[in-house]
């Protein structure tokens, strides 16, 4: 979808009054809270340890062969400050945008005149926002007179109008600021797209994008409904369903280096991870994804997994299977996606001296509705290499933890299970659907051998620990078989299991 440029409006010229009275006719009296830092939509989405994880990466690019960094979709600019700070000169920075809240941003620390953006604002004239800092004032009030129903923004709008000077003097402060850091990189009101075919096959590049976590996003943020307009360019709505992906496809064998801000389902990012932080929101992590994971893991000095608190775990609103519970043919088995903090809480239920790893995807499997066993599983190996292994097609059964269960091995349905095909394509993207061919699991024991692995998974390789007495790697083929099927068959195999212990125990 383009987005075309709208026709030149004549001048605003009438006074901020008419939403005054539209606010006050809203709203009745009383105290109101100060809008105490109007500059806070200045500040980035990283958190200090994405920043921290950034700043390594620029330092060491920096002394590498890296000589430019590239800021698409720069918004508020985070990734040229982080730049500036470890050490590239304003020079080398290029950004570039589509929004007007940004534009006027680098107009102002670039030195350009913000004429050239034929900005238009209801209640402000057209000299007034040649301002840098009266025109980011007035996207700001115009923005939220459309949430105005909400006391949250009414209270805001009201301080904004009675602290008008005071509200613009904190932004110039903070664009005297901005410039005097940035002044020397260069801005323009581009594409994401059409810059990055700019820099697209220069290997001096580093291009670190953070774009809409959300279809339309930067519209949605930036979105003033007409009363605030200026000289727009054409670009695409970036939908992350298709962008992100359609981004890494082009850059996969790009001379350039990518870096890119993903918020995703675990185990779904379109890049190949460096960097994951738990839980953003209810099933969503936030991943730095890139083209090249080798070297970037090589520049930020290894990867950077941000494990939940243990404060965190929670049990699940569903009742555990009792341990003497009977299996039947008629015995319903389903799995489902979980949180880690859920699938933390049976880990440390079912284990003594509990250590719990981390796993990207954690899934439970449930017997006539109640839990019985859960497991943790990664991909990471069939895109970037993980947990010892290079890319490979290996997917990874990081744990397995079950009820104890008096009669029947349920951690071999349970490893079973993990080794389906249609429950390993399920969870990967195309890409890895091709490249994803075995279950590797590996197992600490003080035996050579797990003994519920026989006949389930093949020993391929065993190494001696000195503390836990064996680290045992298995591997089998993918299984095309549904999970009806794969109970089918063991508990066929348990019959005969526990028919061949009776009678061994009864020659004894």
């Amino acid at each position: 979808m383009q987005r075309s440029i709208p026709a030149r409006r004549t001048k605003a010229n009438h006074s901020l009054g008419i939403h005054r009275g539209f606010l006050h006719g809203m709203k009745g009296g009383g105290a109101l809270p100060m809008f105490s830092n109007p500059g806070a939509f200045f500040l980035g989405t990283l958190v200090p340890s994405e920043q921290k994880f950034i700043k390594t990466v620029l330092e060491s690019a920096r002394v590498n062969r890296y000589n430019k960094v590239v800021e698409p979709c720069a918004g508020a600019f985070a990734m040229s400050h982080l730049a500036v700070q470890t050490g590239f000169a304003p020079q080398q920075i290029e950004a570039s945008d589509v929004s007007m809240f940004t534009s006027i941003m680098g107009y102002a620390i670039t030195g350009q005149s913000l004429e050239a953006l034929e900005l238009h604002a209801d209640g402000f004239t057209d000299e007034e926002l040649l301002n840098p800092a009266i025109a980011l004032y007035a996207w700001k009030y115009l923005s939220m007179i459309k949430d105005a129903e909400k006391e949250y923004f009414y209270a805001h709008l009201i301080d904004m109008e009675r602290r008008r000077d005071e509200h613009i003097a904190v932004l110039q402060q903070q664009l005297d600021r901005a410039k005097s850091i940035l002044h020397g990189m260069s801005y323009r009101v581009l594409d994401m797209w059409e810059h990055l075919e700019e820099v697209i096959d220069d290997p001096h590049a580093l291009v670190i994008a953070n774009p809409p976590t959300y279809t339309a996003g930067f519209e949605k943020y930036y979105d003033t409904c007409g009363r605030m307009t200026w000289k727009e360019p054409q670009y695409g709505i970036f939908d992350p369903e298709t962008g992100l992906q359609e981004l890494m496809d082009k850059v996969r064998a790009a001379k350039c280096l990518l870096l890119c801000y993903e918020e995703n389902k675990p185990g779904e990012t379109a890049g190949a991870p460096v960097f994951a932080r738990y839980g953003v929101r209810d099933g969503i992590n936030v991943y730095l994804t890139t083209n090249r994971p080798d070297e970037v893991v090589e520049l930020s000095h290894g990867k950077h997994i941000a494990r939940p608190l243990e404060s965190k775990i929670e049990g699940l609103n569903c009742s555990i299977l009792p341990t003497d519970y009977e299996f039947s043919e008629h015995t319903h088995v389903e799995v489902r996606k979980i949180e880690q903090r859920n699938a933390q809480y049976y880990r440390k239920l079912w284990t003594h001296n509990f250590i719990g790893a981390s796993s990207p995807m954690n899934f439970a499997v449930f017997v006539d509705g109640m839990i019985a066993g859960v497991f943790g599983i990664s991909n990471a190996a069939l895109i970037m290499g993980a947990f010892g292994s290079q890319v490979s097609g290996d997917v990874f059964l990081m744990y397995g933890m079950t009820i104890p269960h008096r009669t029947h091995r349920i951690g071999r349905l349970l490893t079973m299970i993990a080794q389906n095909k249609p429950f390993v394509m399920d969870i990967c993207s195309d890409l890895e659907k091709e490249k994803a061919k075995t279950l590797k699991t590996v197992q600490m024991t003080k035996y050579p051998e797990a003994k519920e692995m026989r006949g389930v998974m093949k020993l391929v390789a065993r190494n001696k620990d000195p503390k836990k007495g064996y680290r045992l790697t298995y591997v089998s083929e993918l299984k095309d078989r549904t999970i009806k099927q794969t109970y089918a068959e063991w508990l066929g195999k348990e019959k005969k299991w526990r028919k061949a212990r009776t009678e061994n125990m009864g020659k004894k």
